[in-house]
């Protein structure tokens, strides 16, 4: 696992590093499409596949941004001392400055932030809304039906949450922004002082301490969350206040039945908790994985002898090294790496498939749970490509266009859940390619 994380990690930093390349390549998340950036004689052209080329005095790479489908794009560029969007070749107006760039999921609508006159808006297919001294980077978001928008800001020394163009309550500050699945529900942590709090549709809860995480019930109308007072931590869910616990994790509702489920570590160790069941202790647990439309879960645990892989409730094998355990839509296939001496092998409900190296966090079923796949190979040398179970064909990973993916989604810095998060989207971007599903466009 330590060696695939660092070999991520220096890929996107040494990415970041490196100043303004006078030649940039891309591709859209689904691989369908390439673009490039090239610098002519001081200004900055722009091309998609095969189409026009369009130059400007500058374009922020870190703003590229693709509908989920590839079929739109955009981009803020400089023209004299003026920002302006650019979707799909055609320009927005011009503003001081602009922020960051969202599409809604069908990729219908385009939101982004705007700098006019000294204050922050964000505008809506070219409708701005109010005015703000400032907004927090990383918080705007469409939910999931694309028909609401939400967003945190500023003004003086006031954080509000926006929704639907509507500001809260003010607050010290506001974090963990989102809607639920069903769009219908939103929730944030609001911190007041030294206390936080969930609110939930507008209406605060509790204080505490410290809130790290939360989950929205299966309906979306109430949550789960990891809540710290003093040094102890509680799951608190509806009537319910689970604990103390010294640590709580991966809050999630099971698909099939929508009991709560979370990893507690207390002095004895860390354990599995399933609708208020505790499951048996161990050293360390991962994450517990679930099917998305079955019944099928289960986790990998770890002690000082081996680790156990888990599933619904059964041990069913034992390794040195076992981890990163993924279960298809339906719950009818699973797969999970082992670590035999140099070489990582993948088992899976029909058999073993030894590779050279599997990047720990990349396993997962493609094309509806047909096949898995991963991002493998040379672990002394940079030697990468993205396998698929039952096919010879090797996708070749490139680092610096999955460091572009990954700063164009976070901004100017990429933590290692955002990495995990642009490495998982490019292994199945690539498997589309080698199933036949999609075009490269290239």
């Amino acid at each position: 696992m330590t060696r695939a994380l660092v070999c991520v990690a220096l890929g996107l930093s040494t990415f970041a590093a490196c100043g303004a390349p006078t030649a940039w390549h891309g591709l859209s998340p689904d691989h369908r499409r390439a673009f490039s950036v090239v610098d002519s004689d001081g200004r900055a052209c722009m091309r998609l596949d095969d189409g026009e080329t369009r130059c400007y005095d500058g374009v922020s790479l870190a703003g590229i941004v693709f509908s989920a489908d590839s079929r739109s794009w955009a981009y803020p560029v400089q023209n004299g001392s003026g920002w302006m969007v650019v979707r799909d070749g055609r320009p927005g107006p011009v503003e001081d400055g602009t922020g960051e760039l969202v599409f809604s999921p069908g990729g219908d609508a385009l939101a982004y932030t705007a700098l006019r006159e000294g204050r922050w808006h964000v505008v809506v297919d070219g409708v701005a809304g109010e005015p703000y001294d400032s907004l927090l980077a990383g918080t705007l978001t469409f939910d999931p039906t694309g028909r609401r928008l939400a967003y945190a800001a500023f003004r003086g020394n006031w954080a509000v949450a926006v929704i639907d163009g509507i500001p809260g309550p003010p607050m010290d500050g506001t974090a963990r922004l989102s809607f639920s699945e069903d769009g219908r529900h939103v929730a944030y942590v609001g911190r007041r002082g030294d206390r936080v709090a969930l609110s939930l549709d507008g209406t605060l809860g509790p204080s505490h301490d410290a809130i790290t995480e939360y989950a929205f019930e299966p309906s979306g109308a109430g949550t789960a969350y990891a809540a710290a007072d003093g040094e102890s931590w509680w799951v608190v869910a509806a009537d319910q206040r689970l604990g103390p616990y010294r640590e709580v994790r991966d809050l999630a509702y099971r698909p099939s039945d929508g009991r709560l489920v979370f990893v507690a570590r207390d002095r004895e160790g860390e354990r599995v908790v399933a609708g208020g069941q505790s499951g048996p202790v161990f050293e360390a647990v991962d994450p517990p994985a679930f099917s998305a439309l079955g019944t099928r879960w289960g986790y990998v645990a770890h002690d000082s002898v081996a680790s156990l892989v888990v599933l619904d409730g059964r041990v069913i094998d034992s390794h040195a090294w076992a981890g990163d355990l993924t279960i298809s839509p339906d719950g009818e296939r699973w797969a999970y790496v082992v670590r035999t001496g140099d070489a990582d092998v993948v088992v899976h409900d029909r058999g073993v498939d030894a590779l050279d190296m599997v990047v720990y966090g990349t396993l997962q079923f493609v094309r509806e749970g047909d096949a898995w796949a991963c991002l493998a190979g040379d672990p002394d040398g940079r030697d990468l490509y993205v396998r698929v179970e039952g096919r010879t064909e090797r996708r070749p990973f490139s680092w610096s266009e999955l460091a572009g993916v990954a700063r164009r989604r976070s901004g100017s810095s990429v933590d290692g859940a955002e990495a995990l998060e642009a490495l998982r989207a490019w292994v199945a971007a690539e498997s589309d390619m080698i199933l036949g599903t999609g075009d490269t466009g290239r």
